[in-house]
């Protein structure tokens, strides 16, 4: 039952507690109608009567309140019994390993998009290690912050890989989430070195500002999922770039690497 329907029921016991005794005074011990009984009497038989009719009422709201708790708690051991609970792990590769069933995928590429480069692939998977299936997955992602432009790449999609799509995972199962991203960092060439004139290994270095040309940036992805009852549970992944300059330094030879990491896992929240 609803607070709304406890809380009527509840106004007018207060309601009839207040007001019978004024009625009773006013209707028969004030009034001048003949009765074969004293007001007495009908004191004592109204005093009965409304003692009966509070002590209904209080059993009638205890009884509600009763069944409204049993029920809330019904409802929340049902729930458990059913709960999912989704487990992440990370790992640097483009290629599954423990299931072949893919959940989503994220391709992201940087502007300018003809100059996009190498693709950098690694593997989020999801673990349902709950009680109940997890079902209806959604994700979304917030912008990356990094000074640059970005934007999702169409994947080409071909029947193995529409085969092994899943937006269910039963209880012990996992699903890969592969990240795809397309950079397109610019060419280091000879004018971005510092020439220190002494030949060995360490003779030039990559100026400061070329270092620094790139910003790291987190990937957030927020995660949704339902259960049995259409209850919708929440988790955030955080990944993590860590953007280096890497090459021989006895030569002026250099490139743009990156590192993505797991930074953040949420536990699951119900929403």
């Amino acid at each position: 039952m609803k607070k709304k329907t406890v809380f009527i029921i509840i106004l007018i016991s207060l309601i009839l507690i207040i007001g019978l005794p004024i009625a009773i005074d006013w209707l028969i011990i004030g009034n001048g109608f003949p009765s074969n009984i004293e007001n007495s009497d009908w004191v004592s038989f109204f005093g009965g009567y409304i003692g009966a009719l509070i002590g209904a009422i209080v059993s009638l709201v205890g009884i509600i309140i009763t069944i409204r708790y049993t029920n809330e708690q019904n409802k929340k051991d049902r729930e458990l019994q059913v709960r999912p609970y989704c487990a992440i792990r990370y790992v640097h590769d483009n290629k599954l390993v423990g299931t072949n069933k893919i959940i989503a995928e994220l391709p992201i590429g940087c502007e300018p998009k003809e100059n996009n480069g190498p693709e950098y692939t690694s593997i989020v998977y999801i673990k349902n290690i709950g009680l109940g299936p997890a079902v209806e997955f959604d994700f979304d992602m917030d912008e990356i912050k990094d000074g640059r432009t970005h934007y999702p790449i169409l994947m080409q999609r071909n029947a193995d890989t529409s085969n092994r799509t899943v937006n269910l995972l039963q209880p012990g199962e996992e699903a890969a989430f592969p990240i795809h991203i397309y950079f397109n960092f610019d060419k280091i060439t000879e004018d971005d070195f510092i020439d220190f004139g002494e030949p060995g290994l360490f003779r030039y270095s990559v100026k400061h500002e070329v270092m620094q040309k790139y910003k790291n940036f987190d990937i957030v992805i927020h995660m949704k999922y339902h259960d049995m009852f259409k209850n919708t549970y929440y988790q955030k992944i955080i990944l993590s770039s860590n953007i280096y300059v890497s090459g021989q330094m006895d030569k002026k030879q250099a490139d743009y690497l990156c590192d993505i990491n797991l930074k953040e896992i949420t536990t699951p929240v119900k929403v």
